[in-house]
């Protein structure tokens, strides 16, 4: 590896044993290549919509209600279908269907874009809610399958905060180029007519990024031999493991932590973007500063949250992040300056990726622990289920945030905005994700996979993958 790869290993102190750096790092790209489409669509496109294309907001609300309906049909559909779907000698399986999937995400992120202020409402409505359908589904298929190459490629837990970690700060980076666009753009006196050119210039960059990323995806026959896929003979059978799933303890708890809590902390930027143009009213330098410092923090922070999730188990160390993310939120109702901002949004995205760090363990144990129980991986139907959740939890958030500053009057046409409408964002940014911090903390105090059970699983894995386990 090098000397400045072990430098690099010895100062996130990288415990996990059975992949080397350079596997971690091969395993953690198809991550971070991914997120740069979510991020135009749920952070930013909404601000896009209603600024520049003049869409209503209560158009856009309605486009992600539809939208999350469309995610609970196929998402699970299409999770069994990977899960039944044979490794082709040729092709391979999970590399192939990421590989296939990369450019028609980016294709339809790029005309998502291309809608005229001219057209009426119901136009802009229907067009951009069929290309959200066409990305999703996309979307789905590659999260899928890079979720499904990855638990089997990464057994042990240790190994899988590693990447996530390593996925972390390749993602934020990403993100971070991302999201100064909007700030500058979008929020005070930006130049908006760079919007469409310069997003189309991260389209292109992204295309590099998947290119370089799946080069070094190896479909290797003996990961599908290491596993035995359930044999769903019918619609019906795959509802039954559906509901199998869903009526699982395991499951369950995860399940509305994510929807109420997970959901809530994660949907911060949009209302960033209007909280920090409307509320704080600064210009494009000011928020971008916001966005980024606590991102830098947070990355200082990381490393020592992983270990710390290896030694304490994920379930302890998500319910310690809630305290952070409560006092962030909530001091939003009142903050009125720039860097008061950047304490708060720093307090909101720590929280955020160590939540984020542990779900990658804690996504993976039911995986595991379904396996481990029942003698079959359904890895594609757990993945098609949480993509579900991922997109229309989001847009769960969108919807009600839309709602609410619909509600207040807020009208992305004027320059300034009424005192009814700025508490109307105030109530959206910071109130709502409070309560639902709150009340989503409850289920995840019932989840029954602790500190030894989540050793037990991991080390099953190891052993079902055929590997050694070691804890030295």
């Amino acid at each position: 590896m090098g000397k400045s790869g072990g430098s690099f290993k010895n100062l996130f102190k990288m415990s996990g044993t059975g992949l080397t750096f350079k596997g971690k790092l091969a395993l953690a790209l198809p991550g971070p290549a991914s997120v740069i489409g979510p991020i135009i669509i749920h952070n930013t496109l909404m601000k896009f919509y209603t600024d520049i294309i003049g869409l209503d907001a209560k158009f856009y609300g309605l486009i992600y209600l539809l939208y999350s309906i469309w995610n609970a049909v196929n998402d699970p559909l299409l999770g069994a279908y990977i899960d039944k779907m044979p490794f082709n000698k040729k092709r391979g399986k999970y590399g192939y269907l990421m590989k296939v999937t990369a450019p028609t995400m980016l294709v339809s992120i790029f005309f998502m874009l291309l809608s005229s202020p001219s057209w009426s409402d119901w136009a802009i409505f229907w067009v951009l809610l069929a290309e959200l359908f066409i990305f999703d589904t996309a979307y789905t298929v590659y999260s899928v399958a890079y979720q499904s190459y990855f638990l089997l490629a990464a057994p042990d837990k240790e190994d899988r905060v590693d990447i996530d970690i390593i996925r972390t700060y390749i993602g934020n980076v990403l993100g971070v180029i991302t999201t100064i666009i909007p700030t500058f753009l979008l929020v005070g006196n930006g130049n908006r007519a760079l919007v469409i050119p310069i997003f189309s210039a991260v389209i292109l960059v992204n295309a590099v990024m998947y290119f370089v990323a799946l080069r070094g995806i190896k479909d290797n026959a003996h990961l599908y031999e290491t596993m035995k896929a359930p044999e769903h003979k019918n619609v019906k059978e795959i509802w039954r493991d559906v509901k199998n799933i869903i009526c699982s303890k395991p499951f369950l708890t995860y399940l509305l932590f994510y929807i109420i809590a997970r959901g809530a902390i994660g949907f911060y930027f949009t209302p960033f973007l209007y909280f920090m143009d409307s509320v704080i009213k600064t210009d494009g330098t000011v928020a971008t500063l916001a966005d980024v410092i606590p991102g830098l923090i947070m990355l200082l922070l990381l490393p020592a949250a992983g270990n710390m999730i290896k030694k304490y188990g994920s379930k302890l160390i998500t319910l310690l992040s809630f305290i952070p993310a409560v006092l962030g939120f909530a001091s939003l109702m009142f903050i009125k300056t720039g860097w008061q901002a950047v304490i708060s949004y720093t307090f909101i995205v720590f929280s955020l990726n160590v939540i984020q760090t542990a779900g990658v363990v804690l996504n993976g144990e039911l995986v595991d622990y379904d396996e481990m129980r029942t003698g079959t991986r359904k890895t594609g139907l757990y993945g098609g289920l949480f993509a579900l959740l991922t997109t229309s939890l989001t847009s769960l958030q969108a919807t009600i945030f839309s709602s609410i500053i619909s509600h207040f009057g807020y009208d992305g046409k004027l320059t300034e905005q009424t005192e009814r409408a700025v508490m109307g964002i105030r109530i959206g940014a910071g109130l709502v994700p409070v309560i639902m911090c709150v009340i989503g903390f409850i289920p995840m105090l019932f989840f029954p996979i602790g500190r030894k059970l989540e050793r037990e699983i991991s080390d099953f894995n190891v052993k079902a993958r055929g590997k050694e386990v070691d804890h030295e």
